[in-house]
């Protein structure tokens, strides 16, 4: 069926009929226009133009200007009576008013390109006004044609006097477009070629008013096109005023501005910061003079007052959450006895996700003391205010909760600055800054304002280490943490396990999460980190975290990761998303291993008080991947090369939509879409690409559908609705974790990992105009041999990968390409099946081809530019071959060596056990716990290592000459300066300490000969003493390493408490 768009109108008839020409963009010779030669039926010649301009879904470099009321993209127009939209051969058309205009006759034709400042602003002002959702839109270029004073051909004497003025803007930015149509007298609508009257210039085929895509399907026309009624465009409008008409045109479907009279409501933005303060819009239906609004978001318990912020929109402000996600948005328009009620969604951001919007400057250390903010002084929440006050919210822990309690902290600053110096002066540990508009409102309303990072405040030393022991006080007394899922082994391993793990918001390489924040601040060892997707059964997280080397980080020596109490995501139970993990977890991690100081004090009674940082790792366990198990990668890439979940790899290059994986109950299903390959000059090829993939967990999870645009390059569907990431890059609907990821350079590429959490399925997807390429990865065995569809049945066996819908049962080794070919064919869907959501005019019949035959691999002829791009990799010489396109032969191959390394990650690597903790030293490897790997003891500053230990090796799951060793605590009494565990101190901060030993160094030297020849007896005896924060046992020298490992951590501390 042909795709059929009318406009709603919202016809006003106020106190002007229509627009006046100085109500038009300005043109004429004096503003730089081109003015065509006087003409019928002409056009102007290809005009090149700077910006690609976005019309149905295409890009275009250049257009063309018709005398007969249009603008056309491809070709030139020259014929006078208007045929019914949808048309076919290629006219894609911008049509203000195409009739059968005769400048002969009277009138011209001018045009031109520009970015003129004045020009670009105005333009900008105009769509944020009728398109309230697009408030952040900056018009980069604009094309004006006018069409002035114009009369229609075959006219009379008198017919000559009736004169057309109407005018066409095109707006972009790059990336969406608009049209403007303008129009002041409208007194014809036919030529008499058309059968129009030569006095009147009416009847006949009257002139049409719309947009062609130019594929005989897609189309829009506004209401009286074609008809008599068209006469009266000027006096009409799509945006309140008479002679106005305003459209969004870059995708397939054109939308019209202003409001309508049905429909739906627009929230603008679609997400927004969990802290609240948020200036929200409100568009789409037409607005009434003392209209009501009030919205309820469905996690809150009260309604909120909203105000008017322009004919075409109202707003509200944002309030506090206590939960992030999707909710749902009541929305009431009440005017006299009428009551409209509309249902809008809204995604709350988690505070990891949202964007920084105030900046802390040297953010890094933050203590009671002056310090600089800046902020963006044009965003909504603060435009309507000359100055800001700034706010700090303290954060606190209160009746097992969290609250935040606000104060100014300086006041009436102009917002045109946009920076300011203020002094922090707190008690609290832990703060976010506001900085919120000063605006009266007619009722009351929630505070708007845009926020920092959360933020500690850095303590001093003393109170440091009181803030930690108090933590570890009250901690102990806690449920022991119960996270049973170790750490990937190794960074590769973290970047490919996107199931069961995410990256860390707060420290990642690939700088997603909270924009603004200090990557690995708070990890200031790490170049990544990870956490897990879900909460353990108590609601717990862990933090892994990978050094330069890409080896997983053992915070007994450096700043890496830990168990967590509390996820960063949040729960049902008090723990408010991102706030209480920071709060309650992060914080005291800084009291204890970096802000405090290191306690290497004697007690009274002799017994050792070890570091800090010690204590809270045996409350929050440092990070370990003993018996990880890693997830299986798949991949499809290229004209389509597969590799199954199990490792068998062929080449189905189909045309049409596919089950992809399903599993065998089908709940969770995924399709993908196959299409012909289309060359640059649109030619189409004998060979096929993926360029959409749609996935679905029934009952659990949103629909999410991403598929290829030529504009956007892609776009993420929820439900079919499309995906906005301007204000997130990381998005949680239901039951799924979407993250777009920064694009490499200037690529226009996109790059995205969609998450299905509950069932541990995941896709890493990359993304070019002209090709999908995808990484399944799949974790857990409970889901192996369930599984279904192109990528096989996930039970470790390559060798039944190739088992058709109808249990058809093909050899792994099959050869037979034409073989291979049906059976992938067999698991095409029907339409009923489809999950796919559709552009207007297209539907499932477009892309499935079942009579299509592609070239097979074993009929490719190789060349040199072959060889010279693709090497000896057969898939990429394919893909050059039949596709023709160089830039999809190095995406295969750059994905095909992604893929490898996954595949290689998916290994399970030889470790050993973690070497155990000891007291005041801490073992140093060089690759962490992996086979190969080596390790050595220090002891830290202030002991004294026990005896000469050798360096060990971890071979074939055991650290090799390993020997148990101690660090003696010197007698010397000291504090030593804050440092983590194994982090050598620097000289200024070790001076105090050799003052002190060079001073009492000659009372000393005695009692320290006796105490190395007590030490040296000791040893004699064959015994080794060893400490851990818990644990004492005495092993014997000959005793086996393994046993000894198991029975330090049987024993407790009160079993032995000799003296060290």
């Amino acid at each position: 069926m042909p795709s059929l768009m009318f406009l709603l109108w919202s016809v006003c008839l106020v106190q002007v009929e229509s627009l006046t020409v100085s109500d038009f963009f300005p043109f004429g010779v004096g503003h730089g226009d081109t003015t065509m030669a006087v003409n019928d039926d002409g056009s102007s010649p290809n005009i090149p133009i700077s910006t690609k301009f976005p019309f149905f879904n295409h890009q275009h470099d250049k257009l063309i200007v018709s005398t007969n009321g249009a603008i056309s993209f491809l070709a030139p127009v020259s014929q006078f009576t208007p045929d019914p939209f949808p048309l076919d051969g290629d006219r894609r058309l911008i049509t203000p008013f195409w009739g059968d205009v005769d400048t002969r006759k009277g009138g011209h034709v001018r045009y031109r390109e520009t970015t003129d400042p004045e020009i670009l602003e105005r333009a900008s002002s105009e769509i944020k006004a009728y398109f309230p959702e697009f408030y952040r839109f900056h018009a980069a270029w604009v094309f004006i044609a006018t069409w002035d004073n114009v009369a229609f051909y075959g006219c009379s004497t008198t017919g000559c006097l009736k004169r057309n003025t109407f005018q066409a803007v095109l707006i972009t930015n790059g990336q969406h477009s608009f049209t403007i149509f303008n129009y002041a007298n409208i007194v014809w609508t036919t030529g008499t070629a058309s059968n129009g009257n030569a006095d009147t210039g009416l009847g006949g085929t009257p002139a049409q008013v719309g947009f062609n895509a130019g594929d005989g399907k897609v189309y829009y026309v506004v209401n009286g096109s074609r008809t008599a009624d068209i006469v009266n465009i000027n006096k009409k409008s799509n945006v309140r005023i008479p002679g106005k008409f305003v459209f969004r045109i870059d995708s397939s479907e054109i939308g019209g501005g202003g409001c309508n009279t049905e429909g739906n409501v627009i929230i603008t933005p679609t997400s927004g910061p969990m802290l609240g303060g948020q200036h929200l819009t409100f568009s789409g239906p037409c607005i009434e003079e003392y209209t009501i609004f009030k919205i309820k978001f469905s996690n809150t318990r009260y309604t909120l007052r909203c105000e008017m912020d322009s004919p075409y929109s109202f707003y509200c402000i944002t309030p506090r959450f206590k939960s992030a996600g999707d909710v749902k948005v009541d929305i009431i328009l009440s005017n006299k006895n009428k009551t409209k009620s509309f249902i809008g969604n809204y995604n709350i951001l988690n505070p990891a996700f949202s964007k920084v919007l105030v900046h802390r400057h040297n953010g890094n250390s933050w203590e009671n003391d002056e310090h600089n903010i800046s902020w963006n002084g044009n965003v909504k929440e603060l435009q309507n205010g000359s100055t800001v006050d700034i706010y700090v919210y303290t954060i606190k822990e209160e009746n097992g909760g969290i609250k935040l309690d606000p104060f100014i902290a300086k006041s009436n600053i102009s917002n045109s600055v946009s920076w300011t110096t203020f002094s922090l002066n707190m008690t609290e540990q832990v703060a976010v800054l506001r900085v919120t508009s000063r605006v009266e409102t007619a009722f009351k309303m929630p505070q708007r304002g845009i926020w920092s990072d959360l933020f500690p405040v850095t303590p001093s030393r003393t109170k440091a280490s009181l803030l930690c022991t108090n933590w570890i006080e009250k901690e102990s007394s806690s449920p022991k943490l119960n996270v049973t899922e170790p750490c990937p082994c190794t960074l590769q391993q973290a970047m490919l396990d996107i199931v069961k793990y995410q990256p860390d918001p707060d420290c990642n390489m690939l700088h997603v999460g909270s924009q603004g924040r200090g990557n690995c601040r708070y990890r200031r060892d790490a170049q990544h980190c990870v956490r897990l997707t879900t909460p353990s059964e108590d609601g717990a997280d862990n933090v892994c975290c990978f050094n330069e080397r890409g080896n997983l980080i053992d915070s007994r020596s450096h700043e890496g990761g830990t168990q967590q109490r509390y996820h960063y995501r949040g729960d049902n139970h008090g723990n408010m998303p991102y706030v209480t993990n920071f709060c309650k977890d992060v914080v005291p991690f800084l009291h204890c291993c970096r802000f405090s100081q290191t306690a290497v004090n004697k007690t009274s009674d002799e017994e050792e008080t070890y570091s800090l940082c010690q204590k809270f790792l045996t409350l929050r366990r440092y990070s370990s991947c003993e018996n990880y198990n890693p997830p299986k990668p798949a991949r499809t890439s290229g004209d389509p090369h597969i590799t199954t979940l199990d490792g068998l790899s062929y080449t189905f290059n189909g045309a049409g939509e596919f089950a992809y994986i399903y599993t065998e109950d089908e709940l969770f299903k995924s399709q993908i879409r196959f299409e012909q390959f289309r060359k640059d000059d649109g030619s189409l090829v004998k060979a096929t690409v993926a360029t959409a993939l749609v996935m679905e967990y029934v009952n659990s999870t949103d629909r999410i559908e991403i598929r290829l645009n030529s504009i956007r390059t892609a776009d993420v569907l929820t439900n079919g609705e499309l995906l906005d990431f301007q204000d997130s890059r990381w998005i949680n609907v239901k039951g799924v974790t979407i993250i777009l990821l920064p694009a490499k350079g200037n690529s226009t590429d996109k790059s995205f990992m969609i998450i299905f959490q509950d069932i541990k399925i995941a896709f890493s997807i990359e993304a070019s105009k002209t090709i999908l390429n995808v990484m399944p990865v799949v974790h857990g065995k409970e889901l192996n041999g369930t599984l279904k569809g192109l990528l096989g049945n996930y039970d470790d066996s390559p060798s039944n990968d190739l088992l058709s819908s109808t249990h058809q049962q093909l050899q792994q080794n099959e050869t037979d390409e034409s073989l291979i070919f049906q059976f992938g064919m067999s698991w095409a869907i029907n339409e009923t099946e489809s999950l796919f959501t559709y552009e207007p005019g297209k539907s499932f019949a477009d892309y499935h081809q079942p009579s299509f035959r592609p070239v097979f691999e074993s009929s490719v002829s190789v060349t040199e530019e072959m060889r010279a791009v693709c090497g000896e990799d057969k898939d990429c010489i394919f893909d050059f071959s039949v596709t023709g396109s160089r830039e999809v032969a190095e995406q295969s191959r750059t994905f095909q060596k992604q893929f490898q390394e996954s595949q290689q990650a998916a290994v399970i690597v030889l470790t050993c056990s973690d070497l155990p903790t000891v007291p005041g030293g801490v073992w140093e490897s060089t690759n962490g716990n992996l086979e190969n790997s080596s390790a050595f003891f220090v002891c830290r500053d202030g002991y004294t290592i026990s005896n000469n230990i050798r360096n060990v090796t971890c071979l074939n799951g055991r650290w090799e000459q390993y020997e148990h060793v101690s660090c003696q605590l010197n007698s010397l009494q000291t504090t030593l300066p804050s440092t983590h565990p194994g982090t050598d101190l620097s000289q200024s901060a070790k001076l105090p300490v050799y003052i002190g030993v060079g001073v009492g160094f000659f009372l000393l030297t005695t009692f320290i000969v006796v105490f190395i020849l007590y030490q040296r007896k000791k040893a004699r005896r064959g015994h080794w003493k060893v400490f851990s924060n818990e644990k004492s046992v005495t092993f014997s020298k000959t005793g086996d390493t393994e046993e000894n490992f198991a029975a330090l951590t049987q024993l407790p501390m009160e079993q032995n408490k000799e003296k060290c």
